[in-house]
């Protein structure tokens, strides 16, 4: 499947419905919505190529991973599978499970991916850069993320505890030092966790974390890469170029 970009600019958010999730490669801000793929640039959202739902988004390696329903002149199935795309999302084409799964979470590094299936309620993991995947056994998770540098190890959370697997997924252990939170990132350099209106910032999950002084309200997804960090809650987008310490609202969704 190829596409080509088409012009579409929005300078709010509110613009758009259903904003699902956000990604960063570390240098551009990403939002993934009901309508497509938005890039900020200049102060404006940009679409990124076609016009589609697009629901779970990851990016590792300079790959982008989605999931989500078609737009109408794509001519793929609903749901769409797994995705990549390696122009910054301009054009994808089908790794997997096409016209079988609707991952509203995902997450990549090298060659793990785990994502929930949300049309079935199961969390399925792949091995093999999303070819071919099997069931994963997890907690009862609200979020998850996997360590960039060593992809065997999960951390899950669920709102009050923390659980980490270093077996991908095969067994979890309770984390005593991160409780209360409810959404997660893991990159090279620091785990971000976050509850309703706080963001948390530690070098491992067993280790110490420190407060963010920013305040949310009612986060929904936490992405980070290198030293860029985007909380996305119900205002809208935040984003911080200083690991977490200031942020600024980059895109209103109310």
């Amino acid at each position: 499947m190829t596409g080509c970009a088409r012009s579409s600019q929005v300078q709010n958010l509110s613009e758009l419905s259903h904003l699902h999730s956000v990604a960063t490669d570390g240098q551009n801000i990403y939002a993934a919505s009901h309508h497509g793929l938005y890039v900020l640039k200049e102060n404006e959202w940009t679409l990124q190529g076609e016009k589609f739902d697009v629901m779970g988004l990851a990016i590792d390696n300079g790959s982008f991973y989605t999931s989500g329903h078609p737009g109408k002149d794509q001519g793929l199935p609903d749901p769409v599978g797994f995705l990549i795309s390696k122009d910054q999302g301009l054009t994808w084409s089908s790794l997997s499970l096409k016209g079988e799964v609707d991952f509203h979470l995902l997450e990549v590094r090298k060659e793990n991916a785990i994502g929930v299936a949300a049309n079935y309620g199961l969390i399925l993991k792949s091995s093999d850069s999303g070819m071919s995947w099997e069931n994963a056994e997890f907690p009862a998770a609200s979020d998850f993320s996997i360590n960039p540098d060593l992809p065997e190890e999960i951390l899950v959370v669920d709102g009050k505890n923390s659980f980490l697997s270093n077996d991908y997924a095969r067994s979890f252990t309770l984390v005593d030092l991160l409780k209360d939170v409810s959404k997660i990132d893991w990159n090279t350099e620091y785990v971000y966790a976050g509850n309703d209106t706080s963001l948390f910032r530690g070098k491992s999950p067993n280790g110490s974390f420190e407060e963010m002084q920013y305040k949310f309200q009612s986060i929904l997804d936490i992405e980070s890469e290198k030293n860029v960090v985007v909380v996305l809650d119900k205002f809208g987008i935040h984003v911080s170029y200083d690991n977490g310490s200031n942020f600024s609202l980059v895109g209103k969704s109310e």
